[in-house]
């Protein structure tokens, strides 16, 4: 009889399982993820170096696209306004979702909280198109809205609401406002209230308390509420092509009307220009954010 080995027997360790676990649920993601969307990504940007002459597609290795975007004027306005109107809906989004926000993390009541979370959160349970054209029966000539700036006086014949990037930026910040409360009020919802409550023992008011406590611990929501409503409103294409009525021109716009033009490489470029332009703006609010939250910290501690 052979004698048993004494060595122990290796068994993966509690990280090591807890790990592979972790692989295996991300794994049927990571599989959608890659032959959906990275393995699209991959295709259409094969057509950005090709060429696009006499209305066909010339099969090539080129940059011509690249260079007629990248040096045509016209390109670069058509990326300053849908940059501003990414810009003032974030703005707008923010300056209505953090007093909605605070109001609602302070409400005690949940059957209150619950339902003032269900009227904000309300615009995402109907489709982009219906809201859309819920929106122009709103804000035309004849519109509701026009109709109430009459009975003002505000105007006699209504304001031109319509077919403009002020038409457009009043529904996408309809739209986009879920995305700016929430993040928000959870980071609201999670503070702990002993420092409001130290800060008033010291003597500070309610302003003082919020500007120096509660503000810059939000500061982490306002963050992730910002880089979500930008990076969508880049890409928002249903609201600015029936609100705006082709007059408001934005990227994703022209890039359907050049895959319509089965102008397929200069639809691919802009793609490409619009995707990598929505995570530098990611990794800029998140490096701003951090390097706030550190410059707070640091003049905090001293």
């Amino acid at each position: 009889m052979t004698k048993a080995s004494s060595r122990p027997v290796k068994r993966p360790s509690q990280s090591q399982s807890s790990w592979l676990m972790r692989l295996l649920l991300l794994l049927p993601a990571l599989l959608l993820m890659g032959i959906i969307y990275l393995a699209g990504m991959l295709i259409f940007s094969r057509f950005s170096f090709d060429a696009f002459e006499q209305g066909t597609i010339v099969s090539a290795w080129r940059l011509d696209t690249y260079k007629a975007f990248l040096s045509d004027p016209y390109y670069w306005k058509l990326i300053g306004s849908t940059f501003r109107l990414a810009l003032k809906v974030t703005f707008w989004s923010l300056l209505l979702a953090y007093p909605l926000a605070y109001v609602i993390a302070g409400v005690r009541s949940s059957g209150w909280r619950q339902a003032m979370l269900l009227v904000t959160f309300m615009p995402l349970l109907i489709s982009a198109v219906v809201r859309s054209y819920g929106w122009m029966i709103i804000l035309s000539r004849q519109g509701f809205l026009n109709w109430i700036f009459m009975k003002l006086g505000l105007t006699e014949t209504g304001f031109n609401l319509m077919h403009n990037e002020t038409g457009v930026v009043i529904a996408l910040v309809h739209i986009f406002l879920p995305f700016m409360v929430f993040p928000i009020l959870s980071v609201l919802l999670q503070n702990d209230g002993v420092l409001k409550h130290a800060a008033h023992d010291l003597g500070a008011g309610k302003w003082r308390t919020f500007f120096t406590i509660t503000f810059p611990l939000s500061a982490r929501g306002i963050a992730s509420g910002v880089q979500i409503v930008f990076t969508l409103c880049l890409t928002a294409f249903t609201t600015p092509q029936l609100i705006g009525g082709g007059r408001v021109m934005t990227l994703p716009v022209f890039i359907y009307q050049r895959t319509l033009d089965t102008n397929w490489p200069m639809a691919a470029v802009a793609s490409l220009f619009l995707f990598a332009a929505s995570i530098l703006v990611s990794l800029l609010v998140n490096r701003s954010a951090e390097w706030l939250m550190y410059r707070r910290s640091t003049v905090g501690g001293r």
